[in-house]
């Protein structure tokens, strides 16, 4: 399965260009693991549960990029 992290810049959302894409392992577990604590510090999913849900598995999908591009896998704890 590849992974990979795309660079977009614009004055927009909409307007934005692609400017690069990285499949670089150490790079993709990187931004995977600041995505995670962004998310872990942004607790506004409320009580909707299915928000909450989404964010859910979106945690687990990002620990699962982040653990896989360590070289562990999908079953295998990465010890972070």
């Amino acid at each position: 399965m590849v992974s990979f992290v795309a660079l977009y810049r614009g004055l927009s959302v909409p307007s934005a260009r692609l400017i690069a894409v990285a499949t670089n392992r150490e790079l993709v577990g990187l931004v995977a693991e600041a995505l995670l604590v962004e998310q872990s510090q942004d607790n506004g999913h409320g009580e909707d549960p299915a928000v909450r849900a989404v964010a859910d598995g979106t945690r687990q999908a990002l620990e699962l990029v982040r653990d896989e591009s360590a070289g562990h896998g999908p079953n295998e704890p990465s010890g972070r």
